[in-house]
């Protein structure tokens, strides 16, 4: 039997597997703090919102991830303890003010619109039809008219996945960093119709 849920609603068994695949996925977005995935996890087990974040689950084996933000939040909020254990020192504190403000300011405008911020599948179990599953979830939330995403450049086959779920490309915006990383232009990507709200944060 598959089902999603929140994290919230998930055993510490189940919530670790959810994390674990998150942090596998994204990997190449967050070896800026650290390359360690085990301190990745141990950082994002506390900067995760549970109630903002999903797992796809198979007779109860975690084998997705999902992380949604709206116009009022996004689903992480770096926790500062654990951010300086890893970086720590006067780098440590820039650097966890700009990775909060980047994180966790939201990025829409209207309540009427969903941000796909994450998602992942666990790589064994990949071209099983997991992620279609999660984005038909985002899809049927009571509300949604319009989904929005963010891929890298250098992810041809994310960007062709999302083209197969009726997204299209419409605009891109350079991070020197991600650039600098060899993830390329972060495109942005959109389904649904027009809502009456501009969105203030396409440049």
């Amino acid at each position: 039997m598959s089902e999603i849920k929140k994290l919230s609603e998930l055993d510490e068994k189940q919530a670790d597997e959810s994390i674990r695949i998150f942090v596998d996925g994204l990997f190449a977005q967050f070896a800026a703090i650290s390359k360690d995935k085990e301190k990745l996890h141990k950082l994002f087990k506390k900067s995760l919102d549970y109630d903002m974040t999903y797992a796809f689950l198979q007779d109860g084996e975690a084998l997705g991830f999902l992380g949604l933000g709206d116009y009022q939040k996004r689903p992480i909020k770096l926790d500062e303890e654990a951010f300086m254990e890893i970086k720590g020192g006067f780098a440590g504190k820039v650097a966890f003010g700009a990775m909060s403000a980047a994180m966790e300011k939201p990025n829409l405008s209207s309540p009427r619109e969903i941000c796909i911020e994450y998602l992942a599948t666990n790589p064994v179990h990949r071209s099983k039809g997991i992620g279609s599953k999660l984005i038909e979830f985002v899809r049927n939330i009571p509300g949604c008219e319009r989904i929005e995403l963010e891929v890298f450049s250098k992810n041809p086959r994310a960007i062709k996945f999302y083209e197969r779920e009726g997204f299209k490309v419409v605009s891109a915006k350079t991070d020197l960093a991600m650039m600098l990383q060899g993830s390329g232009k972060r495109i942005i990507m959109r389904y649904g119709q027009p809502v009456n709200s501009p969105l203030n944060h396409i440049r």
